[in-house]
């Protein structure tokens, strides 16, 4: 498929010094020699990353000068090391109309997916969708595949996905601390086996989160910060309760009933029990169609982002992307 919404091969693009020197093999993907300051004369674009403040002064700059711009990000596919330790992405995700995480307006991602209902696409989405829960993939793989310690139970046990304070998702779908702790209340009522995923830094005191204080002076609440896997976690999991998190688009690929309590891009479709607040309700009104996971996951993963060999960085499609990753976390375990 022609994304057709990407800027023409060869404008010449700036963006702001964040992004030129942090980023100048987004290059590759533009078909241009190099990012440009995003006030240099003759720039006929704009382009930024995220939602942080660094991409506001992009955005103001591209009003300014009368510019386009775009919006760009990781893909949900991105790599086996994280980002914080310099390792490329193999995909990115390039938006003229807005930000997937941003609930206030319709993505480019959220128009593929309401029109993937029309295409023959539902195949295309079953094949990606088995080999990234066979390869047991996600957005970052660099953990390994383990059983997490967790007390047996004859309950039903229920996933909390804690965030990060500063995750601009999470005030983007309209989430709120309000939205975690109703969460956390909603939980505890029902007499679930309560586990609540945090992040490992929010445990060793460097970050904040906003559900795991809380939670550790809530009784019968189990924290987890095992450094084990997406894949590991959600094989012992019954259903998976979230603002915004990717945890909630992987536990769909496998199944797994999701409750969201901000509206993430995979939330209003009718895939998923959607408890939100005034701030983001507003997404339901705009998401009449009802795609299939698999309609969805081809628009998310196929149709929507872009792929790249990070050596080459030769066009691949998502199916060179999953095995290039294999192979990386192969060699990483034979290492």
């Amino acid at each position: 498929m022609t994304k057709d919404w990407y800027p023409p091969a060869g404008m010449r693009l700036g963006a702001t010094h964040y992004v030129t020197r942090s980023a100048p093999w987004l290059k590759h993907y533009f078909g241009i020699r190099e990012l440009k300051s995003a006030f240099a004369p003759g720039v006929k674009g704009i382009v930024f990353w995220g939602g942080r403040s660094t991409a506001r002064l992009a955005r103001r700059i591209a009003w300014f000068r009368r510019l386009p711009y775009w919006y760009l990000e990781d893909g949900y596919l991105r790599s086996v090391g994280l980002g914080k330790e310099n390792t490329l992405p193999i995909s990115v995700i390039v938006d003229d109309l807005g930000m997937p995480v941003d609930a206030s307006k319709a993505s480019r991602l959220e128009r593929l997916i309401a029109s993937s209902v029309d295409g023959d696409i539902a195949g295309l989405g079953a094949n990606i969708r088995e080999m990234l829960v066979c390869e047991k993939l996600s957005k970052y793989n660099n953990l390994p595949h383990r059983e997490p310690k967790l007390d047996r139970t004859t309950r039903r046990r229920v996933l909390l996905v804690d965030q990060v304070l500063g995750d601009v998702s999470v005030p983007m779908s309209g989430g709120s601390p309000e939205s975690f702790a109703r969460m956390l209340g909603d939980a505890v009522a029902i007499g679930a086996q309560c586990v609540v995923r945090t992040h490992p830094d929010v445990m060793a005191g460097f970050r904040k989160g906003y559900l795991t204080e809380k939670a550790a002076r809530t009784p019968g609440v189990i924290l987890m910060d095992d450094a084990v896997s997406v894949a590991s976690i959600l094989d012992v999991v019954d259903e998976i309760w979230t603002v915004s998190s990717q945890f909630g688009l992987d536990a769909m690929l496998r199944g797994i009933p999701v409750r969201c309590y901000g509206a993430p891009f995979y939330s209003g479709w009718g895939l998923t029990e959607d408890r939100l607040g005034e701030m983001s309700s507003e997404a339901l009104h705009r998401r009449l169609a009802r795609p299939s996971v698999d309609h969805l996951v081809a628009a998310t993963f196929s149709l929507y982002p872009s792929y790249r060999d990070t050596v080459t960085w030769q066009e691949i499609d998502v199916f060179g992307a999953i095995e290039t990753l294999v192979a990386e976390r192969r060699k990483l375990e034979i290492d």
